[in-house]
């Protein structure tokens, strides 16, 4: 019954339409169906069926050659009778790729046919191998038929529908196939070329460039179909968002190298920052499409690449004005590609004809526009050329300068230098004298320092054998007196009287008493005199000047007989000594500059701990000695001031000091430096301000070593 109906209305349509029938006659030339032979249907719900549509009285009739759609979510069917005269198999090319959905239906007074094509199918399943969309029409001979078409798409909807044989239809594909392989080519050519020069000059901007040009083609091959056709033919997804990812994507790739080209950020500052208002445009809009939404954001994307191109055109002009020269490339490349995209929009809204000329001029100017921009970055390469040639020019004339300067100056110097040198002889020579005598003041201090504590430590025993003498001699005087009254008994004559006398003498000098404290007397003066012999000793072993040559000595010994001098100031700082010995060999050296060593160390080490002034606690200073891996080891710690952090790279500096002027030249531990570092050995300093210091001292051990 329903086939019944659809013929009933065919017949009824050839009647009232007889003169709109479009009737091919097998013309050598595919023929453009348009003007008043279609009829458009817009269905607002895109829910009418095609017998709905058959039985629709809302037909329009077209007025173009190429119906205009424009922008719009409603399904579109068009309708147009079609006779054929030839007697060749019809082909109908609807020659607009970016259609979304087409449903063909074929109306024979027998026979009703559908074939449906689109984005959604692979494009694999295609019959005819070509980004449009290409349908047989099974129409005989003096046969009429009645075609609908019906179309959806999210972006723009252009109709042009050609009818003709198949070796007509197929001669236009070949000839549009042609000029894209001539774009291709070209495009390919520009990429390949400008990342080439990228690698060799290492220049940003070729990259930003090769990005930019792969961009705008593969934009350009989208809009025509092949990016379907030849790069994702099996993926449906990318077909229908490809338009809407890589438009917002290639204007990026725009922004980016125009930025860097045109040097916004120098020379437009202001202008500059508008680039990232647009940039964050075309993000937004790439992460709608992303969630579907790509669409209903199509208009707004269409209106902010407007805003684009005009935007880079006034940043170009304002740019040129500056006499940048690359700006005047950029700024004709632009207009060029400007006028290749007004032309393809004036066909758009049926201003223009849509024709091979008008389809094409946008991928003609790209290509114009590519290669007027290759040879502004070719321009700023002899740019860049020309400047490095002035620069070495300059810069071999300011070599020459220098050169006539620096013989000149040469000549001065040396006269200079000869002067200078009389000057410095003269003044080393009064350096050395005054080094040597400030290293003689540091030796007299120290001399002073050892003849204050020697006068001292001698000083106790002189006095004891002195205080003893007077009582002793008192003593004998005694004794000398009773010895004379025995000398004077000469008979035997008044014996008894003179021992009576003698008796009473015994008991008037208490003789007993008088012998024991000449006993105690005797043996205070011999320990007076032993103590002074050991001091004397002690200063013997320390300043060892019959050992000018190196020997094997022991370290305790020096240590001690460094000690023994300085107990005076220990004491009277009232300073715990504490000595942990351990068991060292013999070493090789000069025990006499070794002594010097120790006096110092040991007297900075009193003086620090003086200058603290201990209220709480008493100063304390241990020395410890032990080996260590072929070496011996000796540490002196106190607990003074300590040394600032500030110091430490000075210390052992000549003449440095932290002392008041007049209280020490500073070369006590550059000596102690000098001296150790002859010894082959180092010395190390471990010190925190107001917890104390540690000089630690290493000397290599003899390699067979003898303990005592």
């Amino acid at each position: 019954m329903k086939h019944f109906k659809i013929l009933a209305l065919l017949l009824l349509q050839n009647i009232c339409l007889a003169q709109n029938v479009y009737v091919y006659s097998g013309s050598n030339n595919s023929l453009l169906v348009g003007n008043t032979f279609l009829q458009i249907l817009e269905d607002k719900t895109n829910s009418l069926t095609a017998d709905d549509v058959l039985l629709s009285k809302q037909f329009k009739t077209n007025s173009l050659s190429v119906p205009n759609l424009g922008i719009s979510g409603s399904a579109f069917w068009l309708k147009f009778e079609l006779k054929n005269l030839s007697e060749e198999g019809l082909l109908l090319d609807l020659a607009y790729p970016n259609i979304d959905e087409v449903e063909l239906h074929t109306i024979l007074p027998d026979t009703h046919t559908v074939e449906k094509m689109g984005k959604y199918i692979p494009f694999g399943k295609r019959n005819y191998i070509y980004p449009g969309y290409v349908f047989k029409l099974n129409i005989s001979k003096n046969s009429t038929a009645l075609i609908l078409i019906k179309i959806m798409s999210g972006g723009q909807i252009m109709a042009p529908i050609y009818i003709g044989s198949k070796s007509d239809v197929f001669e236009k594909i070949r000839s549009e196939n042609l000029f894209i392989g001539i774009f291709s080519g070209i495009m390919l050519v520009m990429f390949f070329y400008n990342l080439f020069i990228y690698f060799t000059v290492r220049d940003k901007v070729y990259l930003y460039y090769v990005a930019y040009i792969l961009m705008v083609g593969l934009v350009q091959l989208c809009l025509l179909g092949y990016t379907f056709q030849f790069l994702w033919p099996n993926s449906v997804w990318l077909a229908q968002h490809s338009v809407y990812l890589l438009s917002p994507l290639s204007c990026i790739a725009i922004i980016e190298f125009i930025k860097v080209f045109l040097r916004t950020k120098e020379f437009t500052p202001k202008l500059h920052k508008g680039f990232y208002i647009l940039t964050s445009v075309y993000i937004c809009y790439i992460i709608l499409d992303l969630f579907n939404y790509g669409d209903e954001a199509y208009n707004i994307i269409q209106l902010c690449a407007l805003i684009l191109s005009v935007y880079i055109l006034i940043v170009a002009f304002k740019i040129m004005r500056k006499n940048y020269h690359p700006a005047k490339f950029l700024f004709y490349a632009w207009v060029v590609f400007l006028i290749g995209v007004f032309v393809y929009a004036l066909k758009d809204v049926g201003v223009l004809p849509y024709n091979s000329y008008t389809v094409l001029t946008m991928p003609v100017g790209s290509v114009i526009e590519t290669i007027l921009l290759s040879f502004a970055l070719a321009d700023k390469i002899n740019t860049y050329k020309k400047e490095k040639e002035e620069s070495k020019a300059a810069a071999f004339e300011l070599l020459k300068e220098n050169e006539r300067i620096i013989t000149e100056q040469n000549v001065l110097l040396e006269s200079k230098v000869k002067e200078r040198t009389v000057e410095l002889e003269a003044s080393n020579k009064s350096l050395v004298e005054t080094r040597a005598q400030l290293v003689n003041v540091e030796k007299m201090a120290s001399i002073g320092q050892l003849t204050a504590g020697i006068s001292h430590e001698i000083n106790n025993p002189i006095n004891f054998v002195v205080s003893n003498v007077k009582p002793l001699k008192r003593d004998m005087d005694d004794i000398l007196s009773l010895l004379d009254k025995y000398t004077k008994i000469t008979d035997e004559k008044g014996l008894t009287e003179k021992l009576k006398e003698i008796n009473e003498l015994k008991e008037k000098l208490d003789l007993e008493y008088t012998i024991s404290e000449i006993n105690l007397l005797l043996d205070g003066i011999d320990e007076g005199a032993n103590r002074t012999a050991e001091i004397v000793k002690g200063l013997k072993h320390f300043s060892r000047t019959d050992e000018e040559i190196l020997k094997n000595c022991d370290i305790h010994e020096g240590i001690d007989s460094t000690l023994s001098i300085l107990t005076n100031n220990i004491v009277s700082a009232n300073i715990k000594l504490t000595k942990n010995y351990g068991q060292l060999p013999l070493i090789e050296c000069n025990p006499g500059k070794l002594n010097q060593v120790f006096l110092n160390v040991i007297n900075n080490a009193v003086q620090a701990i003086s200058a603290r002034k201990y209220t709480r606690s008493e100063g304390a200073i241990s020395i410890t000695t032990k080996v260590v891996p072929n070496a011996i080891e000796i540490s002196i710690k106190d607990n003074g001031i300590g040394i600032p952090k500030s110091n430490f790279t000075k210390i052992f500096d000549p003449f440095f000091t932290t002392k008041e002027v007049g209280q020490g030249t500073g070369l006590g531990l550059s000596i102690v430096y000098g001296i150790i570092n002859s010894h082959n050995g180092r010395i190390d300093v471990i010190s925190e301000e107001n917890i104390g210091s540690e000089f630690i001292i290493h000397l290599p051990a003899q390699t067979k070593p003898v303990f005592r």
